[in-house]
Order: C-alpha cells, then sequence, then structure tokens
C-alpha cells in the first residue's frame, strides 16, 4: 500500500435523485499518470472534485496515503496543501501578478520562505518560459500561458499529486500544443497525475492507464492499448471509434 496515493472504494456522489458517480472502486499509484475518459455527463469531473472534496461524496470512502479523507476529522486545508488541482478556466487571481498568484499558496500556508517562494517561483516560469511575464497580471497573458502559469503554480506547493480537470477544453487549439507538451513532461519525469480529457489522443500517448466512464461507473480501467485500441466492450469502441 505504500505504492498507492489514492484508494478509493465504493465512491457514489449523488444530486438529488442523480447518482453523478455511481459505486466506484479504483486505486492511484504513486508515479502514474492515470487519465480518465468518457462521454459528457458519465461523471468523470464529478469523480475529480470528489479527489479534492470540492465535492463532498455521498458514500463510499477515498484514502489518500494513510488517511481517510472522507473522515470529519480531516483537516482540509492541510490535505489540499498536498493535491494541487488545475482548472478549466485556470482560476487565477486577476489583481495578482504571476509571480505573486505563484508564491501566494507556499506563502499563506507557511511552506516557504519569502525567499524560498521567490525562487521557486522565479525557477518554474524560466521552465515554462516566462519568466519576463512575472510581473505582469493574468489578463495580459494569453490562454496558454494562463494554464502553464496555473500548473506551475500547483506545483509550487511541491504537491503529492496533480488533479487536472479538462485542462485545455477552454483553450483555443493552436493554444493546446504547449499545455499538452508540459503536461507530457511533468508525466515523464514522474508526477502522479489523474487527468479528466477529452484530448484522446494525448491520453493514448501519455497516459499510464485509462479509465473510461459512462453513467457515473468506470466501464473498463487498462493500458492505452487495452482501453483504447483492443477494448472488445461494444460501448467503449463505440465510443473511442467515434473520437479517434
Amino acid at each position: 500500500m505504500n505504492n498507492v496515493i489514492f484508494d478509493i472504494a465504493g465512491l457514489t456522489k449523488e444530486f438529488g435523485t442523480l447518482a453523478a458517480v455511481s459505486n466506484v472502486s479504483t486505486q492511484i499509484k504513486r508515479g502514474e499518470a492515470v487519465f480518465v475518459v468518457g462521454p459528457s455527463g458519465s461523471g468523470k469531473s464529478t469523480f475529480l472534485r470528489c479527489l479534492n472534496l470540492l465535492e463532498t461524496p455521498t458514500s463510499g470512502t477515498i484514502r489518500f496515503k494513510d488517511q481517510v479523507i472522507t473522515d470529519d476529522s480531516l483537516n482540509i486545508n492541510h490535505y489540499r496543501q498536498n493535491v494541487g488541482m488545475v482548472f478549466q478556466h485556470f482560476n487565477l487571481f486577476p489583481n495578482l501578478t504571476i509571480h505573486q498568484n505563484i508564491t501566494l499558496a507556499p506563502l499563506k500556508t507557511q511552506r516557504m520562505t519569502h525567499q524560498e517562494a521567490d525562487e521557486r517561483a522565479d525557477a518554474l516560469l524560466k521552465r515554462i518560459g516566462l519568466y519576463d511575464k512575472r510581473d505582469v497580471y493574468p489578463a495580459q497573458l494569453s490562454g496558454g500561458q494562463k494554464q502553464r502559469v496555473a500548473i506551475v503554480r500547483a506545483l509550487a506547493m511541491n504537491p503529492d499529486v496533480l488533479l487536472f480537470d479538462e485542462p485545455t477544453s477552454a483553450l483555443d487549439p493552436e493554444m493546446v500544443g504547449e499545455v499538452l507538451a508540459l503536461m507530457k513532461d511533468l508525466a515523464q519525469e514522474g508526477m502522479t497525475m489523474v487527468v479528466v480529457t477529452h484530448e484522446i489522443g494525448f491520453a493514448a500517448e501519455v497516459a499510464d492507464r485509462i479509465i473510461f466512464m459512462d453513467h457515473g461507473q468506470i466501464v473498463v480501467s487498462g493500458t492505452p492499448d487495452e482501453v483504447i485500441r483492443n477494448s472488445t466492450i461494444p460501448r467503449v469502441r463505440d465510443f473511442f471509434s467515434k473520437v479517434l
């Protein structure tokens, strides 16, 4: 179990009479890049949001390393320091510079000194080629630049895992590549990642494992070859025949 980051058992999330996620059980292992795919409304984003407790599960358990995060005693702020989240619409603070956006969380949580946070932010901005934008505001960046900043903002906390919720769906097509390139680098470096995406070709190239969801349930989980190319499940074969 030491290699397991998330151990999810019987996870269910209901909105009224709708079970957006229904009895989902799976594990996410350290260093694994897991891509969650499926049709719209299949429960992918709700599943991901449950992992960060942006949605409170109706039932089931989620264990993060040795801690049950669905327990009422959880210190949610401390937990989220270890689980980075990258959103569809960036969620950068518009009134803060790019550098301030990246240093805010490490300073607020006292995980780093000012000098450490500044050095970490500068190193991350240099990595993505945006060091020259450190003192501008988010409105002055392109969508692709904003999303890369959002990713390194999450990285600034040195999280155990990064969660991505449709990170390219709000971008113009020509900006998608620069974000996917950064994500691919992170996966190759061994960052534990759970990615909800419609970028099936990218998932096929980068994922260690693909989870296919439909109607709130996991239909199949396996390698890209097993799920995308060689599945014998009619629903899965039909979906990928239409999107590839």
